[in-house]
């Protein structure tokens, strides 16, 4: 039987035994203790004068980064200037063109629209709501 085996399996090699050299002692170097780092007095992102391009920029920032789950990021992550027809449609309604790279208190609009939908019982209010404090803590320094 052991002869059919060998015949199958490959010859093992016998372990060759590895010397190990001895490593060399290090010496106890003194621990350098470096001072925090200074918070930035920047926002990470200033959504009070931003364009509307780069606010979405910044929404899909966000989405990937976890901050916002996808209803809240479908929900504040599209202004619609963006829309190829907002010309014809939302523009002809309020006489204003697109201009999505304009900048402008974009989290100041957003709050509005939270207040709205808090007043007229919108049942999306808690995504909205969720998304605003996000885009908050964004718009405060680091």
């Amino acid at each position: 039987m052991k002869r059919l085996f060998a015949s199958i399996l490959p010859a093992r090699r016998q372990p060759v035994p590895v010397m190990a050299l001895p490593r060399p002692k290090k010496r106890a170097e003194p621990i350098l203790a470096l001072p925090p780092p200074q918070p930035s007095p920047l926002p990470r992102h200033d959504l009070r004068r931003v364009s509307p391009r780069r606010f979405a920029e910044i929404a899909h920032e966000l989405y990937l980064e976890g901050w916002l789950h996808w209803a809240e990021y479908q929900q504040v992550g599209f202004p619609s200037e963006l829309h190829p027809d907002y010309d014809s449609t939302i523009g002809a309604l309020t006489g204003e063109k697109a201009d999505p790279d304009r900048p402008r208190d974009m989290l100041g609009e957003w709050e509005k629209r939270v207040d709205f939908m808090r007043r007229f019982s919108d049942r999306d209010v808690r995504h909205a709501e969720r998304a605003v404090d996000i885009l908050r803590r964004q718009a405060e320094p680091v």
